[in-house]
């Protein structure tokens, strides 16, 4: 984790930052972090360490995904967090290794086939189901929505149509993008929707959203998008994703209207995140 990172000029620091995490546990490393806005908060008031800690957590997580993993990488990976969480007695190390364990869910997920042989119908949908419903514990949106693509690439489009709308009705655009962390409109956001005996996953689940990270030839991706995938990993925004998804089904279903109507929205979002 510090290789080739520690010199002299900031070996003291991090002495410092271990020493006081020795001593005070997760309160010190965070008055370390944040010297001078939080101090006398953290002495005092357990909600504000608590989401604190929260956004610690946004600020420092790494993009787990790598395009030269395999499926098997990742099941290494899910199994070391298995044994983590079967060990681990620090409560934030837990919630950290099960946001982990959901991101690396979707993953897997993407990197089954999505040709259901008679043969393997059972096995593999049972292994979908599992990773999928995993996926769905990383944020409010985005595990639902490889949900419903996952229904679409199997020919499920009424059931697509069903979660997308389940999407759009959990969205809400004083949710945090995962990125948005040092924006302080969406920080106060955030910590409006959540209180202080809400875990670390638990606020994810109702004050977060994250765009859909579809992995290269990804099978959970639409036919129509499959040229996206090809080279490079495609980040979807989640409305975005929602209204592609209702677009294609409708399309599907012969249903004329409602994909004139949900390709009237994609555009829409288009014009929104473009002045945005």
């Amino acid at each position: 984790m510090f290789l080739e990172k520690i010199n002299s000029s900031n070996k003291q620091i991090l002495l410092v930052v271990l020493e006081s995490i020795q001593s005070r546990g997760i309160d010190g490393l965070i008055m370390n972090l944040f010297p001078t806005e939080n101090r006398s908060l953290l002495r005092t008031n357990i909600e504000s360490s608590s989401t604190m800690l929260d956004f610690l957590f946004y600020r420092t997580k790494v993009i787990s995904r790598r395009e030269t993993y395999t499926t098997k990488d990742y099941k290494k990976l899910a199994k070391i967090i298995r044994y983590l969480l079967k060990s681990e007695s620090s409560t934030f190390i837990v919630y950290v290794c099960k946001y982990y364990y959901a991101e690396f869910s979707q993953i897997i997920a993407q990197q089954l086939p999505s040709t259901i042989t008679k043969g393997n119908w059972y096995n593999l949908h049972k292994c979908f189901h599992i990773l999928l419903q995993n996926g769905t514990k990383i944020d409010a949106v985005s595990g639902w929505l490889l949900y419903a693509s996952y229904y679409h690439v199997t020919g499920q489009f009424n059931i697509t149509l069903r979660l997308t709308d389940y999407v759009l009705s959990r969205w809400s655009p004083d949710m945090m993008l995962d990125y948005e962390y040092d924006c302080q409109l969406h920080r106060s956001c955030y910590r409006q929707n959540i209180h202080s005996t809400m875990t670390l996953n638990d606020g994810m689940k109702i004050s977060t959203i994250r765009d859909v990270i579809c992995i290269i030839n990804s099978s959970l991706i639409p036919e129509e998008l499959q040229l996206e995938v090809e080279t490079e990993v495609f980040d979807i925004p989640p409305v975005v994703m929602s209204h592609c998804l209702n677009f294609l089904s409708y399309h599907h279903l012969c249903d004329i209207f409602n994909r004139q109507k949900s390709l009237q929205d994609i555009q829409f979002q288009q014009a929104v995140y473009l002045i945005r």
